[in-house]
């Protein structure tokens, strides 16, 4: 009878970590789009100050502004989304992180137009509807890959996370 019991208990615990552990991911993954739309709010309103108020072209002024949004993007995920992470994680590797996480958001930009062209070109799907399907792809593809890369989970830092 015992041994029931130390299995059901041993099961409940396990389950109760993984749900844990499970809302930690699916609260990062929240943070991580809000955080995403904060930048596409940053990168339209840089290239309106580049293009229009600056008046440089307009391939330098979306270059730019994409820039500041990666940058926007950075900052507030290191800070917000992943800080109890980067906090554990040394300051010298901030700047790794970055350069990471830009490497990521371009092939995420490549991505990005493949399947916008993909959609509407082979299936005519209207380029909107495109767009979306396009954005939530690279939003998981995105926050997968940082996840993984940038502001890895080590084992410690699970248990403090499922502290929280």
């Amino acid at each position: 009878m015992k041994q029931y019991i130390d299995y059901f208990n041993i099961n409940f615990l396990r389950d109760k970590v993984r749900l844990c552990i499970d809302s930690a991911l699916v609260s990062r993954f929240i943070r991580f789009a809000v955080v995403g739309l904060s930048g596409v709010i940053v990168d339209l309103g840089s290239f309106y100050l580049f293009h229009n108020s600056l008046c440089l072209a307009l391939t330098l002024s979306a270059m730019l502004s994409t820039e500041m949004a990666i940058i926007n993007n950075f900052l507030w995920n290191d800070i917000w989304t992943f800080g109890d992470v980067s906090f554990q994680q040394k300051t010298s590797q901030k700047f790794q992180r970055f350069v990471k996480f830009n490497f990521i958001c371009l092939v995420g930009l490549i991505f990005n137009s493949l399947i916008v062209n993909w959609l509407f070109y082979e299936f005519q799907v209207n380029e909107y509807i495109a767009k979306l399907v396009a954005i939530a792809c690279v939003t998981l593809w995105n926050f997968w890959l940082n996840l993984k890369m940038n502001w890895q989970l080590t084992k410690t830092e699970v248990d403090v996370v499922v502290d929280i």
